[in-house]
């Protein structure tokens, strides 16, 4: 309903436009005057006089002191024994206490900052340059120095921080820059302090110290946390003879780490700091109950809480700027209010009725603090509590779409949902249980049935720009009205919702501590502010990994993989350092006791926590996170939209998706490596794995299908745990044949290795049939380079043999046929090619493309070009074929990416950039293309992975 959107309109006309959008809803009056007061209730909220309800400002008291003002006019009885506040303190930030001290330096050249520990250190001085450990992006500072019992100096920010074609963002902060995780890696390698400088690439003309400003209610990093000047950090880099311009412009010019393990210096200290509160309230009133019905309770509430004036919260963090928060969550607020409105004139005559409190929250922000504090310190009786619903950001109505979330935590809901929703001409989407970052989580946690209401994220969120003119007035007058029909339903008895333990997957991306790995574990969000640090556990979701492992609401986790768990941004890293599918240790205190329990981790998507279903929706472009843009365009790449570097540096190809599109498995031979090893890269977060054993060459991986709950590779492990030594090229271009490879089979994240094949000879380049079942792949067990089936029980069938190299055999999407590429030599062309196998080499300049019925039979020649023609990939339609060849190039140096119809015919070019262009694969869903090139540095010869939008 975008159209009606009023903005900047008079009342009357708002009015005018109420009518005629909600006209089947009831009275038209009544709902008219619902928009008009919804309108001027958000105005108010979000007007600048407000401050944005940040804590800690007068504008949050002015807001509790108006909507106390409403609820009086509305003739609601006070909530809490004759009063309509609940204060509370909620932690806004840090202070220096006594005994802060840094040998050697004046107290204005250093500061402590927010998220350090009290106490004290001592150690030799290490200098790790911008202290990032990204492995994705083959850039690691920390892990090539010791740094145990060391201090880190570490410079703020990233390298490269201009520059678009920088393997980093270039363009915004990537998550390596953060300050939490750095000290959290710092932390794990046995750092006892970190030093943070900020270098003069960042500040050319000033030399400044940040404030120390609050951190949000999560604990402290668990080790002295301080930042010092940069010319007082320039006095101790001196003694090393190093100098931070200097240090930093090379650094941005080749992307080479060079940490220094000790610079001759010893550094000594003391941090002392005490947290700083402020006093806020929850502002709350109630319609009471009348006959047998009285002594229930239905909660309908909302967070009136803002950011203020930006910060650490905010989507733009460095701008000092009033943030109304209209959408989050004025809209929630008055919502509320009309609701209390309306639903006070749709049960006064009725005999028996359930007492309704109207909570306004304070504190969400800082950890849902208020609604915590209200569930701690209810005004009754937490099990006479039947329902609540929650209203946040319900402002931006956008074609009737209105979201429930928590529709899961009781059965009852779906039905009263549509009921309500329908005739309001709301299309509803319910789903999620009763988790989620907002504050019907403090309910469902103490096990009451909740709801949240939403109406989707915009760009405005957290930000400036979340100003009253870009509410949808109407739409959300009409989610009030939606709320006081459902409670309706609720204070009359006819809805009675009972608790349901849902184990679906949180519905908002929000809720989602983790990046990728998934525990399952919801956080007492009470306890954020513990000093007894690791993280406190409400409760954990039913049939996830923790449930699974034993883990139980009330555990304290305080160590995760060998991790130190202080808070919740360890946790976060924890899981980020790790996959689904691996099994960590997970110590958490129960009782008083260390207990150690063993947790298969799973990941956030699908129906059910820790599985990854097949054919899940793959990511969508917004949502891909692995990798770059890669700006450079080539003409003729029409195929190719919103291309994305994913791997920077040495040898990296044959990248294959998982079933569910989020993940690949590739081969890389990184920078300083000998031989490839195997990888997989989650495009949703860009965290990447090495998934073989490090020993031996490893070739071709593949995902098990459908399933992608193993993967499949080939080694020369079980020979030698060394690279075994280069194809002899004194016989012009050959590849090597190595004896050695054996396929092996393994968990996603490696673990649980077992070799399939143990036969002599070569056996490699196994994919997956995509529903299942069986493999086909390249042996050379009976003298000759033949292609092979292999069933999940182990059986093997011959599939050719022709005389040459039959490989790299990809099947159709229904499993009925594949395709391969083979050198078919006669004469002179034969004996070499036995000539070269017995000496565990083949010649591949020339391949052609065949297609086959899956058994083998029916063979059709495709190709017949003469050229090198490989890596031959069914399109998802079953009527293609992407393939990559050197046939448009005079000197065979160029291999291009060529599309093809399995019936024949002429061939199309995908990809014009100079170089070398292969190994491509459809994504299961056929939106996404991903293929090796080394069109980042065609003259350098790296070949890394790209990832681009198919278009047809």
């Amino acid at each position: 309903m975008r159209s009606f959107r009023p903005r900047n309109r008079t009342t009357s006309l708002l009015a005018l436009l109420s009518l005629s959008i909600v006209a089947a809803v009831g009275p038209p009056a009544a709902t008219s005057r619902l928009a008009i007061r919804f309108e001027k209730d958000v105005r108010v909220l979000a007007s600048d006089e407000m401050e944005g309800r940040g804590l800690g400002t007068r504008g949050l008291a002015r807001a509790a002191d108006w909507i106390e003002r409403r609820l009086r006019e509305l003739h609601l009885e006070p909530a809490f024994a004759g009063s309509y506040l609940q204060p509370f303190p909620v932690k806004t930030g840090v202070r220096k206490a006594e005994g802060n001290d840094l040998s050697g330096a004046a107290p204005d050249e250093w500061t402590p900052l927010a998220s350090s520990s009290s106490g004290a250190f001592d150690g030799e001085l290490a200098f790790v340059g911008y202290g990032i450990e990204a492995p994705p992006l083959s850039y690691q500072e920390l892990s090539t120095v010791n740094l145990r019992g060391r201090v880190a100096l570490i410079l703020r920010y990233e390298p490269q921080e201009k520059d678009d074609t920088s393997r980093f963002d270039g363009r915004r902060p990537s998550r390596w820059s953060a300050i939490r995780y750095k000290v959290h890696r710092a932390r794990e390698l046995g750092a006892v302090a970190v030093v943070f400088v900020t270098g003069p690439l960042q500040e050319p003309e000033q030399d400044r110290l940040p404030v120390l400003a609050n951190d949000g209610p999560e604990s402290a990093a668990g080790i002295p946390v301080i930042q010092v000047k940069r010319a007082h950090a320039s006095k101790w880099l001196g003694r090393a003879g190093i100098d931070l311009l200097e240090f930093q412009k090379a650094v941005d010019a080749d992307l080479k780490p060079r940490s220094v393990a000790s610079v001759g210096v010893r550094v000594s200290g003391r941090v002392a700091l005490d947290a700083t509160q402020a006093q806020t309230a929850n502002v709350a009133a109630k319609l009471p109950g009348r006959g047998s019905l009285a002594n229930d309770v239905v909660v309908i509430g909302a967070h009136y809480d803002h950011l203020g004036y930006g910060g650490n919260g905010s989507m733009k963090p460095n701008e000092r700027a009033i943030h109304n928060g209209a959408d989050d969550n004025a809209s929630g607020t008055a919502a509320v209010l009309a609701a209390a409105e309306r639903l006070k004139e749709l049960v006064k005559d009725a005999r028996n009725r359930r007492t309704v409190y109207f909570v306004l929250f304070s504190g969400e922000e800082s950890g849902i603090a208020g609604s915590s504090f209200f569930v701690a310190h209810p005004p009754v009786p937490l099990d006479r509590v039947r329902a609540m619903v929650n209203l946040d950001m319900v402002g931006d109505l956008r074609d009737d779409q209105l979201i429930a979330f928590g529709a899961a935590s009781a059965p009852e809901w779906n039905a009263a949902l549509e009921s309500s929703a329908k005739p309001l001409g709301l299309k509803l989407t319910s789903k999620g249980d009763g988790y989620g970052p907002s504050d019907q989580t403090s309910f469902y946690t103490a096990k009451i049935p909740v709801l949240h209401f939403f109406t989707g994220a915009h760009e405005r969120y957290h930000t400036p720009g979340d100003d009253a003119g870009s509410v949808n007035f109407a739409g959300g007058a009409r989610v009030a009205e939606m709320t006081a029909r459902l409670g309706e339903q609720l204070a009359l008895g006819k809805l009675s919702p009972t608790y349901a333990v849902a184990s679906a997957a949180p519905a908002m991306q929000g809720d989602s501590r983790g990046y990728g790995a998934y525990l399952g574990t919801i956080p007492d969000y009470r306890a954020m502010e513990d000093a007894k640090g690791g993280v406190l556990l409400g409760d954990v979701r039913p049939g996830g990994p923790a449930a699974r492992a034993g883990i139980r609401g009330g555990d304290r986790i305080v160590e995760m993989a060998g991790t130190k768990i202080e808070n919740l941004y360890d946790m976060t890293f924890a899981l980020q350092d790790h996959k689904p599918g691996e099994t960590i240790d997970v110590v958490v205190v129960r009782d008083g006791s260390r207990v150690t329990l063993r947790a298969t981790l799973g990941e956030r998507r699908g129906s059910e926590p820790g599985a990854a279903p097949a054919h899940a929706t793959p990511p969508a472009s917004s949502e891909i996170k692995a990798g770059k843009p890669f700006g450079e365009r080539f003409d003729g790449e029409r195929h190719l939209q919103d291309v994305r570097q994913l791997t920077f540096g040495g040898e990296n190809a044959e990248a294959y998706f998982s079933p569910d599109g989020t993940r690949l498995i590739y081969q890389s031979t990184p920078p300083g490596a000998s031989c490839d090893q195997q990888f997989v890269m989650d495009l949703v977060t860009g965290e990447t794995k090495r998934v073989s054993s490090g020993k031996g060459r490893t070739t071709c991986g593949y995902f098990r299908f459908p399933q992608g709950d193993r993967i499949v590779y080939a080694s020369t492990e079980a020979t030698a745990a060394e690279c075994p030594p280069p194809p002899d090229r004194s016989k012009g271009y050959v590849w090597a044949v190595y004896d050695g490879y054996d396929l092996y089979e393994a968990m996603p994240d490696g673990s649980q290795a077992r070799r399939l094949t143990q036969t002599p000879g070569y056996d490699a380049e196994a994919t997956w049939c995509p529903k299942g079942g069986k493999l086909v792949f390249t042996s050379e067990r009976d003298g000759d380079l033949d292609l092979y089936e292999m069933s999940e029980s182990g059986a093997v069938k011959r599939l050719t043999s022709a005389p040459g190299y039959d490989g790299g055999a990809f099947y159709n999407p229904d499993c009925s046929e594949i395709v391969w590429r083979a050198s078919r030599p006669t004469g002179a062309a034969l004996a070499e090619f036995r000539d070269l196998l017995a000496n565990g080499l083949v010649r591949p300049t020339a391949l052609e493309l065949f297609l086959a019925k899956a058994d083998g039979s029916g063979v059709r020649q495709l190709t017949s070009n003469g050229a090198a023609n490989f890596c031959p990939y069914f399109h998802p339609d079953g009527k293609r074929i992407i393939y990559s060849s050197n046939a448009g190039s005079p000197d065979g140096r160029e291999f291009d990416l060529w599309l093809i119809a399995k019936t024949g015919g002429a061939a199309e070019r995908v990809t014009a950039a100079p170089g070398f262009d292969g190994f491509p694969q459809f994504s299961p869903d056929g939106k996404w293309l991903v293929w090796g090139s080394n069109r980042a540095n065609p003259k350098g010869h790296e070949t890394n992975l790209f990832l681009a939008r198919w278009m047809d």
